[in-house]
Formats: structure tokens, C-alpha cells, sequence
């Protein structure tokens, strides 16, 4: 009788162990999987740079299963421009698409300091422009959600 229970704590044992290894095995893919970043690569390339405009950063977080802070998937670029960026130009890099405004004095002058957001084929994104230095530094930034909930 006690050979017949060990034979069962060892089935017992092994079956642990084989859970646990395959649960083990999913929790790694699931930590290491990454999505395509093809469409929102996609939205962050239709916005094209004026004339001038030189390419200073670009960044891609891949989508994945687990995303900590909510952020991914999520494209970031950035340029550089010797001039001045006003309301007209920022217009124009995004394609005339409706932008919310941050704060309304970004309209009128040369843009020192502005935020502007939008919508664009299932993603937002926001720009942000800031002179100092005499350079003008323009950023994008391409996420699922979390930055706009009221443009249409």
C-alpha cells in the first residue's frame, strides 16, 4: 500500500512540475511577445516635416501584451528648425486636420511654447513646439489613446 502512494505522490510531483514549466513557458512569451508597429508608423509618417525641418529623434515602443504605463504602442519623432514655427505651418504638417488647441494664444504669434492635439485614423497624437536657443524643436507624438477624448 505505501509503494502504491508513492507511485502517486511521484504522479503528483510531476504534474506540478509540468504545470508549473508550462505556465512558466507562457509567462515568458507573454512578456516577451511584440506586436507590428506597421500602422502606427503608418499615422506618425503621413505627418510630413517642412521644408528645412531636419529629423532629430524618432522612436518606436512596440505594442505588447502587458503595457505597464499604458503607453505602447507609441511613435515619438522630433525636428529642428532655425526659424520661427507658426499656427499656419503646425496646420500644415498635420494636414489640416481639426487640432485642439491647448491654449488659443498659440493661433496668433510665433509659437514659443504650444501643444496641439488631434485624431488620425484610429490613433491621437499631440505636437508640441518650443523655441529657445534660436531653434525651434517640434515633436510628435502617435499613441492608441490617452491623449485627446473630445476631437472628432
Amino acid at each position: 500500500m505505501s509503494s502504491n502512494k508513492k507511485v502517486n505522490l511521484k504522479k503528483v510531483i510531476l504534474s506540478a512540475a509540468i504545470i508549473l514549466l508550462t505556465l512558466a513557458g507562457v509567462l515568458v512569451y507573454a512578456l516577451s511577445w511584440q506586436g507590428d508597429t506597421k500602422d502606427i508608423e503608418a499615422v506618425a509618417d503621413s505627418f510630413k516635416p517642412l521644408d528645412g525641418w531636419q529629423e532629430a529623434e524618432r522612436e518606436v515602443v512596440t505594442p505588447k501584451i502587458i503595457c505597464l504605463m499604458g503607453s505602447c504602442p507609441e511613435v515619438y519623432k522630433s525636428w529642428k528648425y532655425k526659424k520661427s514655427v507658426d499656427y499656419d505651418d503646425i496646420k500644415k504638417f498635420a494636414g489640416y486636420d481639426e487640432l485642439l488647441d491647448v491654449d488659443d494664444r498659440c493661433k496668433n504669434n510665433n509659437l514659443n511654447v504650444c501643444e496641439f492635439s488631434g485624431k488620425r485614423n484610429g490613433y491621437q497624437y499631440r505636437i508640441h513646439v518650443s523655441r529657445r536657443d534660436n531653434v525651434t524643436n517640434v515633436g510628435l507624438n502617435v499613441r492608441k489613446g490617452g491623449f485627446v477624448d473630445n476631437v472628432n
